[in-house]
């Protein structure tokens, strides 16, 4: 019995993990420890990085597994006892050597998240009754088709599906089934046709169809150079007139063949959403000051203002935008590990502002959704002690990665903060914003804030990253399609069809009151996906 197996065992641990050079030697030497497939307190079980070939039919006897991780070994069979893990909830099996599946995992019903990236397979399993399944990986694979049954699963809640770099030729037309699809990921692959019912796909944000030869001209075009948004209201323009003319979205071959001038209007008028910058004004302008106290402790930040924003167009999309922000912590901002977003309602904002650094007990703050001030040094010492709290319940070596942003200020006797000018906390990064300036559905003009401890790129490179969601989300303000001369064109444009996000540069000052950040500056918000006007030039 191997010494993890057995510390395990003693210890009633609940997770397992094997992983490295030194596991490969034990593997190579003498085969996979079979003790292992005794642990039946395990929930959960990583073996990567190793040499591992097959594993035995005793991985059924873990019946408790919520969570199995196999990526960067060399497997190339699983056992058909993978289908008695009914609890299980993850199954990561990345970077092996699969060219199939056992038809079995079709049972873990309970089955959230399956990655099946860099494999050799060829088909796949049946997967309309993995009800639970919200995100499916099968990048990099030898796929010709997407899996049997991902369009008529009894729950239809797969919200994103990775399959870049496969052999996949079609989709279905009734992928609008998939009512809760938000991405997908079909790069590389030998599509010719991209079925205009995926216009339904409601909550799909984004859509990478990019290194596919399709026959739509104008779509292929599109692939690089628009955003979801406008490429599914481009699909949504084609099924509307197919279904006027009583067409089954399949498209007809009775259409003229275009000019190349009209094609660059149509893409044009796809690509018609636009961000407008408005140049810092020495009167009226934000402008924050950073102290020398920060420097040594998070010191990168940048900030602009965004103006006449409308949360109230469709019920949830204030939600949508507070989800967004909580998926950029998630991925861009590195789970807070990179940077930070804080967001403001401006017309709570008392400026001007400073950027600063205190020592923990000196800073009083009312965190967001609170009702009772508390200092920085409490604040922290309470999330610690969550943290260990949860790490423990859950039996780990180390805290969550949701946790780990508290190791940013460990140690630092000092901790970064923004103050209005009263001196009142807005946030505290990368901890909280605070109640005083939190925004609403009604909030019309509101303040972003990114800072890190890496780099300015960084804070910029997420900035960039909400500016462009935000616009394709659609919080900004409705603009009219610019027309020309004439009674049509006066029509069509007093018809709001484009979105406009008007952003507002605000300056970060050095203690001596020069400037040292503006943003968005000339270099920003370099894109092809929509216009940018800056009207300083």
């Amino acid at each position: 019995m191997w010494l993890e197996t057995e510390q395990a065992k003693n210890e009633n641990r609940h997770e397992l993990v094997l992983t490295g050079t030194r596991i490969s030697e034990r593997i190579d030497s003498s085969g996979l420890d079979d003790h292992i497939f005794t642990l039946e307190e395990l929930n959960f079980l990583e073996i990567s990085k190793t040499t591992l070939t097959t594993l035995n039919h005793g991985l059924g006897n873990l019946i408790n597994l919520q969570n199995l991780v196999l990526r960067n070994n060399k497997i190339a069979s699983l056992p058909a006892s993978i289908g008695k893990l009914q609890k299980l909830k993850f199954l990561d099996l990345s970077t092996n050597e699969l060219e199939e599946l056992p038809g079995e995992i079709s049972k873990l019903t309970e089955l959230q998240r399956l990655n099946v990236s860099v494999n050799k397979l060829t088909g796949f399993p049946d997967v309309s009754k993995l009800v639970n399944l919200h995100v499916l990986e099968v990048s990099h694979n030898s796929l010709e088709s997407l899996p049997e049954g991902l369009c008529n699963s009894e729950s239809l809640g797969v919200a994103e599906i990775y399959a870049s770099s496969n052999e996949i030729s079609e989709l279905p037309a009734d992928f609008a089934k998939l009512a809760s699809l938000k991405v997908l990921d079909l790069t590389d692959n030998k599509l010719q046709q991209i079925p205009p019912e995926m216009a339904e796909c409601t909550k799909l944000r984004e859509f990478k169809f990019g290194g596919n030869k399709l026959k739509d001209r104008r779509l292929g075009k599109m692939m690089d150079q628009c955003t979801t948004k406008s490429v599914l209201d481009y699909l949504r323009n084609i099924l509307e007139k197919e279904r006027q003319k009583g067409g089954k979205g399949k498209g007809g071959k009775k259409n003229k063949k275009k000019t190349n001038d009209t094609v660059a209007e149509e893409v044009e008028e796809v690509m018609g959403n636009f961000m407008k910058v408005l140049h810092f004004h020495s009167e009226d302008g934000l402008a924050i000051r950073v102290t020398e106290n920060v420097g040594g402790v998070r010191p990168y930040i940048v900030c602009c203002v965004v103006r006449h924003l409308d949360f109230q167009k469709s019920n949830n999309l204030y939600k949508r935008f507070i989800a967004l922000q909580t998926k950029l912590h998630d991925t861009v901002c590195q789970k807070r590990q990179a940077a930070t977003i804080a967001t403001h309602d401006l017309a709570s904002v008392k400026a001007p502002l400073t950027y600063d650094a205190k020592p923990p007990a000196e800073i009083t703050l009312l965190p967001l959704f609170k009702k009772k001030e508390v200092t920085a040094e409490q604040l922290v010492m309470k999330l610690r002690k969550e943290a260990e709290e949860q790490r423990r319940e859950k039996k780990r070596s180390t805290v969550s990665g949701i946790h780990k942003y508290l190791d940013l200020l460990k140690g630092k006797p000092l901790y970064p903060c923004l103050l209005d000018n009263d001196g009142v906390v807005l946030s505290f990064p990368p901890i909280t914003n605070c109640e005083v300036t939190k925004i609403s559905a009604d909030t019309k003009d509101l303040l972003i804030e990114v800072t890190s401890s890496v780099n300015l790129d960084v804070c910029k490179k997420v900035m960039d990253t909400m500016l462009n969601d935000m616009l394709e989300l659609g919080v900004g303000c409705d603009a009219p399609v610019t027309g020309a001369t004439g009674d049509a064109d006066a029509a069509k444009a007093a018809m709001p069809s484009h979105q406009c996000l008007v952003v507002e540069q605000v300056q970060i000052l050095n203690p001596q009151g020069s400037m040292k950040v503006v943003y968005p500056a000339r270099t920003d918000i370099m894109t092809s996906a929509f216009r940018v006007i800056r009207d300083y030039e």
